[in-house]
Order: structure tokens, then sequence, then C-alpha cells
């Protein structure tokens, strides 16, 4: 195999910055859902559905956050 990144990854390491937005968007949303989570009634349908952006959130996060680290440390 070669040590050449593959070209999908050079193409997410140029939209850099986009990733970062993503990242600090999703962070930022992230920290506002999560003390909500506490807040309402968990047998409630909103309980769900926060539960389910705050996973979302979690998830651009966690990956926009890998994409970054990939193309600071291999780029």
């Amino acid at each position: 195999m070669s040590d050449e990144p593959s070209m999908f990854m050079v193409e997410i390491c140029d939209r850099r910055m986009q990733f970062f937005y993503i990242f600090a968007f999703s962070l930022f949303f992230l920290l506002l859902t999560i003390p909500y989570l506490f807040v309402i009634d968990p047998n409630s349908a909103l309980y769900v559905v926060s539960t389910l952006n705050a996973v979302g959130l979690g998830i651009f996060a966690l990956l926009s956050g890998l994409a970054i680290f990939y193309c600071k440390r291999n780029f």
C-alpha cells in the first residue's frame, strides 16, 4: 500500500476550515443541549427529541474533530 493519502482525504483536508466551522457549531449547540436534558421530564417526547439532537451533534463534533486532527497531523 502506498504512503500517499487517498484522494478522499486530500479533498477533506482541502476543506479543513469548513470542518472547523462544523466542529465549532456542533460543539456549541451540544453544550447548550446537554444541560437542557437535565431540566425536562424524561418521559416526554421533548426529551427523546433533545436526546437525539445531542447524539447527532456529538457525532458531528466527533467526526469533524477527527478530520481536523487527521489533517493537522498528516498535512
